[in-house]
């Protein structure tokens, strides 16, 4: 039994015994002998553990302690958006430098590791990333005032001052500029072998034509004409992005794009430069949740530009072809030739009518049985033979035309070769019903006439609108103008917005189809989760347009580089990649960020 318990089974007896002095004698000897326990415990322990200050103290009771190296660095990288916040928090007058030396003293733990250090310059760089396609950042001024900008919104403490973090991040920024300007210079220069500039010393002397000879020589060393990209994934593993020698697009393709961006389209700069290895990559973002906003964005603009240039196509306005804007259009453009009907005659005139009758009749020969029999085509035949039919007439028999002719298209019972028939005759009917209309009255009877038109195309399939969703389907769209329209849509003579962007959405159709499996792929952990934040802000400055022109810029660059007539190097080319076309964007942003990070943390 011990020293400890032998007085406490004594002081339980003490009291129990009513000993008033000896009870207290005993717990005063007690007490010393649990202090006395104590002291001993604790001298026999590193004191270091138990001093708040200590590097021992921080790594076992510390805010960092029992991270990994990569929490470490996914904490530094959430610090540097925070930072952005407190910036911003700070200039609104909402954080005092008191406040910020509390915040600093916080996260100086974290930042005196090297893996929170690497975390927070990632995740600055992944802020400050997007400045880069801000039109003019490769010129000195605007990286100064980038830089300056980037200065500006890091929080200062009271031993810190912003006007100098400004003009670090402007010094910074410029000499990036400097740095990049360099970096493009030197690598834009034409490689030539240490073993061929010797040579051409030696024939110094040579007739121009031996310098001729040579130089074609060399300029059998090919560039890839395409711009190239080197990505690689860690934790989402999104592969790599090589080069691709077919990218590019064709002149009905780049006639297309044009057209398309007029109308509101976006494109990615994949679809712009016709790279199908980045059109992959593209894809892969699309399917991972952390990147695929921007894309779906993109996306949810070009459906919008569709859906409003088909409602502008049957008069109505709008992002949205759902079913109440398509019965207004139907009863709008009803109305319009209800009007129509009234008792004034139209002359018919026979050669015109036998000449119209006689080319639908010889279109559908041996495709329709039975064409001259139609009840309607015959009721056409007797106002031919009477020579004549007034507005009432017509315009009831240019009515059932036009239902019969949507039902033989659209039900699965019906002649599709008798339905399209039926549309010629109906708009032969509508021609002499438009006679004699006064000009105004004609031009809307017209315009209603083209807009009946394209609204039998909208509905000529189930899979071209969705009722309920108001959206339009632009592959299937451009297959019903395509097989209806001919003239129009497959030789270009129609260029009105819908059939522009129906030809849009034909060309530039995604490569890689989206099976699913990507999506519903789990996160590998936190760090995937925090990954999200700087993967969504760099997918959403990959698909902004000045990265779209930016990559055509490449390329054009590359192009003209695979012209060159002088020696080049494949090595150094494929090494370099579209380096000397981005330097002049990256390094002053990256200067700008080091400098506006140079008074510290």
């Amino acid at each position: 039994m011990s020293d400890l318990e032998r007085l406490q089974q004594a002081l339980i007896a003490a009291d129990s015994a009513g000993d008033v002095v000896g009870a207290r004698d005993l717990a005063q000897a007690l007490r010393s002998a649990l202090a006395d326990q104590q002291r001993n415990s604790l001298a026999a322990k590193n004191p270091a553990e138990y001093d708040p200050n200590s590097p021992e103290y921080q790594a076992r009771y510390g805010p960092v302690s029992g991270m990994n190296a990569g929490q470490r660095g996914l904490a530094g990288a959430g610090k540097a958006y925070m930072d952005i916040g407190r910036g911003v928090k700070q200039l609104t007058g909402n954080l005092s430098r008191e406040g910020v030396d509390q915040l600093k003293a916080m996260d100086a733990p974290l930042m005196k590791t090297t893996a929170g250090k690497v975390g927070n310059i990632g995740g600055n760089v992944a802020i400050a990333a997007p400045a880069m396609f801000v039109p003019g950042a490769n010129t000195y001024v605007g990286a100064a005032a980038i830089g300056a900008g980037l200065g500006a919104l890091q929080p200062v403490g009271t031993n810190d001052s912003r006007t100098l973090n400004m003009a670090l991040g402007a010094g910074g920024a410029m000499a990036g500029k400097g740095v990049g300007d360099l970096v493009s210079r030197w690598a834009s220069r034409p490689y030539i072998p240490p073993e061929l500039a010797q040579q051409l010393r030696a024939n110094a002397d040579a007739t121009a034509g031996a310098s001729v000879g040579a130089g074609q020589a060399g300029a059998q060393a090919t560039v890839n004409a395409a711009p190239e990209l080197r990505i690689s994934g860690g934790g989402p593993t999104f592969g790599s992005v090589g080069e691709d020698a077919s990218a590019g697009l064709t002149d009905a393709q780049r006639r297309v794009m044009e057209q398309g961006q007029a109308i509101g389209m976006r494109m990615t700069p994949g679809q712009a430069t016709g790279s199908r290895a980045l059109q992959q990559f593209e894809a892969k973002l699309e399917s991972q949740p952390m990147t695929s906003g921007p894309f779906n964005a993109l996306k949810a603009n070009n459906a919008r530009a569709l859906n409003s240039a088909a409602a502008r196509a049957i008069g109505e306005t709008g992002n949205s072809v759902d079913s109440a804007v398509l019965d207004r259009a139907a009863q709008r453009i009803g109305n319009v030739f209800d009007n129509a009907a009234d008792d004034v005659p139209r002359q018919i005139n026979p050669q015109q009518f036998l000449q119209t009758y006689s080319q639908i009749q010889d279109e559908v020969r041996g495709l329709v049985n039975g064409f001259g029999d139609h009840p309607l085509v015959e009721d056409l035949i007797r106002f031919a033979h009477r020579g004549e039919a007034t507005g009432q007439q017509l315009q009831s028999l240019t009515s059932k035309l036009g239902k019969a002719a949507y039902k033989n298209m659209t039900t699965p019972s019906g002649d599709r070769d008798l339905g399209m028939a039926l549309y010629q005759v109906k708009d032969y009917v509508d021609e002499l019903l438009q006679q004699g209309m006064e000009p105004a009255r004609a031009a809307t009877f017209q315009q209603a006439r083209q807009q009946y038109r394209n609204l039998m195309l909208l509905t000529s399939r189930s899979s071209v609108v969705n009722p309920s969703t108001g959206n339009v389907s632009g592959r299937s769209l451009a297959n019903v103008l395509q097989m209806k329209d001919k003239a129009g849509f497959l030789y270009g003579r129609n260029e009105t917005p819908m059939y522009t962007a129906a030809r849009f959405a034909q060309a530039f159709q995604p490569i890689v189809g989206d099976s699913g499996t990507a999506t519903r792929m789990p996160f590998n952990g936190i760090s995937d989760i925090a990954m999200r934040v700087p993967m969504s802000i760099a997918s959403r400055a990959y698909t902004s347009s000045p990265a779209v022109n930016l990559a055509l810029r490449a390329q054009a660059g590359a192009q003209a580089a695979s012209r060159m007539t002088g020696p080049a190097s494949n090595a150094v080319r494929g090494a370099l990649g579209t380096l000397p076309y981005y330097a002049p964007y990256e390094f002053p942003v990256l200067g700008g960020l080091m400098g506006a990070n140079a008074s510290g943390q």
